[in-house]
């Protein structure tokens, strides 16, 4: 998980700092959001002691406003980082796979496919733009919110707060198994991507000639075969997911049910007080809701990793030599060879004749 976050901040390049305010935003958000536990608390300990005054329910009414309205604002602004990041650090990407582009030489495309270079401008990137700065911020948001939170409980008794802190070790071990599969899926999934791509040029390159040879069943099977690609291999990767997130929702779950057996327990044998008591029920359903979404976006968060690491490949792209270097050939003769006069195996691939 960490190679992924450092692989996001490294492509995002001059938007970094958008990234990192967005984070600091997220910081002071879940700092905010833990103010309930401040104002639930104080009308329990007012209930307990039977403190039924105007002023408490104020007092109370005064933190949960807090807490709102900073987090309404907090959250907001964290959004437009992130969106801002994510939109400026795709374009300035395909600013610079263009300028590449210039300068590759003439027989490139001979040997490498466009429909794979398409595919990286547009959906390998959009899934770079859509989910990378977002996926980032709610995660480690996620978890930075449950540590607060846990800190929080951990104040209120220790016992408790050590069983949250272990029930938080046990979420990120399920999350490690968790990436070591998403780590198989996101590249097929980026392949079939790609090829659909690629497909759907071809056929929209050569309607020409499909209308021309009557071809128009066969281009029509390629590209419902690389629809039907696509679809299994994001499906494969939902099915992968799928047990992980339940068994993370399982493992959370049961550590909110000891937490609560163990806080009643403490009530009963008098070491607890009965607000505090009530509290930590509270905290049992509260602190592990923001791992709980950071556990969804892991799939994602590798998905995004696969995309970067394809749009990266096109650093590799070679470049004529526009300096104007010396050359010295070894010998002068003039050769005429590997030149064809015919489409190519490629295109008679994606447009077999019946």
């Amino acid at each position: 998980m960490i190679s992924a976050f450092k692989k996001i901040w490294d492509f995002a390049g001059s938007e970094q700092k958008n990234i990192k305010r967005s984070i600091i935003l997220a910081l002071l958000h879940s700092i905010f959001y833990a103010l309930q536990f401040a104002a639930v608390f104080v009308i329990l300990k007012a209930l307990t002691n039977g403190d039924t005054s105007k002023m408490t329910a104020l007092y109370a009414l005064g933190i949960m406003v807090l807490s709102i309205g900073g987090r309404i604002v907090l959250n907001t602004f964290s959004q437009l980082q992130r969106v801002h990041a994510g939109y400026f650090m795709v374009a300035n990407k395909r600013i610079s796979i263009g300028n590449k582009l210039r300068s590759v030489p003439m027989g490139y495309f001979n040997k490498n496919n466009l429909g794979q270079m398409t595919a990286i401008t547009t959906t390998t990137l959009t899934d770079v733009e859509n989910t990378a700065p977002v996926v980032l911020v709610t995660v480690l948001g996620g978890f930075i919110n449950s540590v607060v939170f846990a800190l929080s409980v951990l104040l209120f008794d220790w016992r408790i707060g050590i069983i949250f802190f272990i029930g938080m070790a046990a979420f990120i071990w399920t999350t490690s198994l968790q990436e070591k599969h998403s780590r198989k899926g996101a590249p097929e999934r980026q392949r079939a991507q790609e090829t659909l791509v690629e497909k759907v040029l071809e056929a929209v390159q050569g309607i020409s000639v499909i209308k021309s040879f009557h071809l128009g069943e066969s281009s029509s099977s390629a590209v419902s075969s690389a629809i039907e690609q696509s679809c299994d291999k994001n499906l494969a990767i939902e099915k992968q997911m799928t047990p992980y997130q339940i068994f993370q929702q399982i493992v959370l779950n049961l550590f909110a049910v000891i937490i609560m057996i163990v806080t009643a327990a403490l009530y009963l044998n008098g070491s607890m007080e009965l607000a505090d008591a009530m509290m930590m029920f509270v905290a049992a359903f509260m602190v592990f809701e923001q791992m709980k979404s950071a556990g969804i976006s892991i799939a994602t968060l590798r998905i995004a990793e696969s995309s970067i690491d394809k749009a990266n490949e096109t650093d590799n792209v070679p470049v004529m030599d526009e300096g104007g270097r010396a050359i010295a050939p070894n010998t002068h003769d003039i050769a005429f060879e590997n030149v064809s006069f015919s489409y190519g195996e490629r295109y008679l691939t994606a447009f077999p004749l019946p």
